[in-house]
């Protein structure tokens, strides 16, 4: 369901005043946002995204009120979420990537392909084949590194929304975001030379 800019004021407002159907509509318009984010980034494991979703929920419950405004609820939501991924980050390894058969390879070639002339995460992602990759990849880099590409080639949020969520300038987010689109090229480069290509 999509909401304009009004409706994203108004929800704000609502939610400021402690409006117990605020968070009833937030949880309605972001769950599944909010899940799939999660999921992602706990090891693809239903159960952990499960819990750390719901610790998501109970903090936004319990911090509503103190919710400024001053960016849109989906950010806000989204950074409570990465605070949440964070700590289950440090209380647990996060998985490695899946052994695959050589049957089930990525076709490493094209990758390096793609990476020579479409360097950009979100490109990767849509190439046939490659997704396992370049998922074990992101997988692999700093959490801000992927915390910063996610945020803006999944979640397609604007610099500033990014930094609101990552505590940052938008100087600075530019910044990691750069970084973060080099350290995932070598990682891709670095994990297909692992494949024997």
């Amino acid at each position: 369901m999509k909401t304009t800019k009004g409706d994203q004021l108004d929800l704000s407002r609502r939610l400021r005043q402690g409006d117990g159907s605020a968070l009833e509509e937030l949880y309605n318009l972001y769950f599944d946002r909010i899940y799939s984010m999660v999921f992602n980034q706990v090891g693809r494991d239903h159960s952990n995204a499960e819990d750390v979703t719901q610790e998501t929920w109970l903090a936004a419950t319990k911090s509503a009120k103190k919710f400024k405004g001053q960016s849109e609820p989906y950010t806000w939501l989204c950074s409570i979420a990465w605070h949440k991924i964070r700590d289950f980050q440090r209380r647990h390894y996060r998985q490695m990537a899946k052994e695959q058969s050589p049957a089930d390879q990525p076709d490493i070639a094209k990758v390096r392909q793609i990476l020579d002339t479409q360097p950009l995460p979100q490109e990767l992602l849509e190439q046939e084949g490659t997704q396992e990759l370049v998922r074990s990849a992101l997988s692999a880099l700093r959490s801000q590194y992927q915390q910063v590409l996610i945020l803006k080639y999944v979640e397609d949020m604007p610099m500033r929304e990014i930094g609101y969520v990552l505590r940052k300038s938008t100087r600075s987010v530019d910044g990691l975001l750069r970084r973060a689109r080099v350290a995932l090229r070598d990682k891709i480069i670095q994990m297909s030379g692992e494949y024997g290509v």
